[in-house]
């Protein structure tokens, strides 16, 4: 009952990233694309968007509350998020910072420099996820972090992998790759967190408790 309670929880988390993924691409698409507002398709795609994240909200809120009341007691979990929000905001800032020293004293071109500001952010983010995803499974599996590091070798090198294929496709069609790579996100934190809460093996002498 509780495989069957846990894998309940797991797919609804799991249908409202997709939701909220595609979401913020078709917000993004139809607020800012030439092709989509000539074509009069701004509207739609907007309504469609704020459709897809309300679903994808409702879907998620109810279980990032369960859990933050689960295991608010593990003091790792407050530790956790703010670390991932403190590296992400600094990244953001580092990354950016760098561009606009790029774009000041070279010869390269604005579209250039925020395109790679862009892929490098995009990386970064993925791979913060990832990082993030780990923790906090191992704190809802009661399991230590340091000493397992190991395990994240082949959900970051595979994510990786799939987060540059998907910023080459989004380099050269501009609107289908962006798309392709926020469904790409939402699955690789899916797949993340199916990878660590059913597929890797722990031993009895892990347990933290």
């Amino acid at each position: 009952m509780m495989k069957i309670l846990r894998l309940s929880r797991f797919w609804r988390l799991a249908t409202g990233l997709l939701f909220l993924g595609a979401g913020q691409r078709l917000l993004f698409t139809g607020a800012i694309s030439p092709v989509v507002v000539e074509e009069g398709l701004s509207l739609i795609l907007t309504l469609l968007s704020l459709l897809f994240l309300m679903i994808g909200t409702v879907l998620i809120f109810p279980i990032a509350i369960w859990f933050y009341k689960q295991y608010r007691s593990d003091k790792r979990l407050n530790h956790t998020i703010l670390i991932y929000l403190f590296s992400a905001i600094l990244c953001g800032i580092l990354i950016g910072g760098l561009g606009q020293v790029l774009y000041d004293n070279t010869s390269l071109e604005y579209t250039h420099v925020k395109i790679a500001i862009w892929a490098f952010t995009t990386i970064i983010q993925t791979f913060l996820k990832v990082i993030l995803s780990y923790s906090l499974v191992s704190i809802y599996k009661d399991l230590p972090i340091k000493s397992r590091v190991d395990q994240l070798r082949l959900p970051v090198l595979a994510s990786m992998i799939i987060v540059t294929v998907c910023l080459a496709i989004a380099t050269w069609f501009h609107i289908l790759g962006s798309f392709v790579l926020s469904i790409a996100d939402a699955l690789i934190l899916i797949f993340t967190l199916y990878y660590f809460i059913y597929l890797t093996k722990e031993n009895d002498d892990e347990k933290t408790a």
